[in-house]
């Protein structure tokens, strides 16, 4: 009887980059440290990462936090089936500093050469809100700086350390209500898979731990390992819970939103040739031409699903933060405005949303939430727009803006989104 065949197919190897800025989050983040150990880590599958703790935090492990605030970055060790931890830096670091970033990713990719490597940021996030800082936009909260790491200072980052050359397989955030066209429009061509929530995440260690236990598990599975190893972990993630939070996790496919944002571009343009029929013709001119004016698409905008609704309609304490996020679902805003309209262009454009939309989601899970979600664009009322400098902000800077003149729609409609508590 022959022999079995050996197959001495080296595995394909992955990295996994953690970079995080606790900001109060730290005794949810530090069990990672005992956690990701009891993964039995196999020699192809690294982890490294870099956290900065918050001023003040002592840790109840040996060797972290220790008050200062200061950063530390750690790696898995095979052989002694540890993270290794190494103090890296003062508390004067700043996160939201591009080079930093940037050394970050290089270092990580030097210390751990793999086949594909895995992004993944941890900490705070406001969505795409220029209100919260005027330079940066509400990734990874430095509370010492009162300063976020933002979308622009990613991009630089990843164009220092030539990420496009060499994509991410997945960038994952751990960060809230991330799941936007603003985000994942820029980072393109910097990642084939992103991993993000349009409502509050749970931002622990766990998304880690399930993280790595997929790529364990998956990491073998050809053109479907991430898509595997992402559904293994996020099934696994929400089965852990028991809260009642609302929480989702969307898995999108980069490429694919370049085909959803020319759909938008379509829509966006004829919404705005009827906004500027309604100034050419008035209300009766309108009402008797289009059989509606531009009062019922405001209207139609400002009733579009708003990804934090569930939270306003909670009893109790709910925090100012809920009314001061700008995110609503595009293919319910689509929908709605085709409804209210009749128009045929704004129908079938509607329809080419929602199916490239439904095809830019490889994979989502909703929790405690009914609502059909797709992906968060931003809409503002129009007063707002001056008032929070959206334009200084450089809105019409991104590339989901570019791709679609969205910022047209929002200096003409004059709808009143209201985030109030109900």
């Amino acid at each position: 009887m022959s022999p079995e065949p050996v197959d001495d197919t080296p595995k394909k190897s992955y990295t996994i980059l953690y970079y995080g800025c606790c900001s109060g989050l730290d005794r949810a983040i530090e069990p990672l440290f005992e956690e990701v150990p009891q993964l039995d880590i196999p020699e192809h599958i690294n982890v490294v990462g870099q956290i900065k703790w918050s001023e003040g935090y002592k840790s109840d492990y040996a060797g972290l936090a220790d008050g200062s605030g200061d950063v530390q970055r750690f790696i898995y060790n095979h052989e002694e089936e540890r993270v290794i931890v190494a103090d890296f830096a003062a508390a004067d670091y700043k996160v939201d500093a591009p080079d930093n970033l940037a050394t970050f990713i290089k270092w990580a990719r030097e210390t751990a050469p793999a086949d594909e490597y895995i992004m993944v940021f941890c900490g705070h996030g406001n969505a795409y809100n220029p209100a919260f800082d005027d330079i940066t936009r509400g990734i990874l909260r430095d509370d010492m700086y009162t300063s976020y790491l933002g979308i622009g200072e990613i991009c630089e980052a990843f164009d220092i350390a030539n990420v496009a050359e060499n994509k991410f397989a997945l960038t994952m955030m751990v960060c809230c209500v991330m799941n936007t066209l603003e985000y994942s429009t820029e980072l393109i061509p910097y990642t084939n898979y992103y991993l993000a929530s349009g409502h509050v995440t749970v931002a622990t260690s766990k998304e880690l731990y399930f993280l790595i236990d997929g790529i364990i598990k998956h990491g073998e599975d050809g053109e479907d390992a991430i898509v595997n190893a992402v559904k293994c972990a996020v099934d696994a993630d929400y089965a852990s819970m028991d809260n009642e939070h609302k929480q989702d996790t969307t898995l999108t496919k980069t490429v694919r939103i370049k085909k959803l944002n020319e759909k938008i571009k379509h829509f966006v343009n004829r919404l705005c040739v009827l906004y500027g029929e309604q100034v050419i013709l008035g209300d009766s001119g309108m009402e008797a031409k289009y059989g509606y004016t531009s009062k019922d698409m405001d209207e139609a905008l400002a009733n579009s699903y708003y990804y934090l609704q569930p939270y306003l309609d909670a009893s109790g304490d709910v925090s100012s933060w809920y009314q001061s996020s700008y995110n609503y679902d595009i293919v319910d805003v689509a929908k709605r405005l085709a409804e209210v309209t009749n128009d045929e262009a704004l129908i079938l454009y509607a329809k080419e949303i929602e199916e490239t939309a439904a095809e830019s989601i490889l994979y989502q899970y909703r929790y405690n939430v009914d609502a059909p979600l797709y992906h968060a664009v931003t809409l503002v009322n129009k007063e707002e727009w001056e008032e929070l400098r959206f334009e200084d902000a450089n809105y019409g800077g991104l590339a989901f803006d570019q791709a679609t003149g969205w910022s047209n729609l929002l200096k003409v409609n004059k709808a009143n989104f209201k985030h109030e508590v109900k």
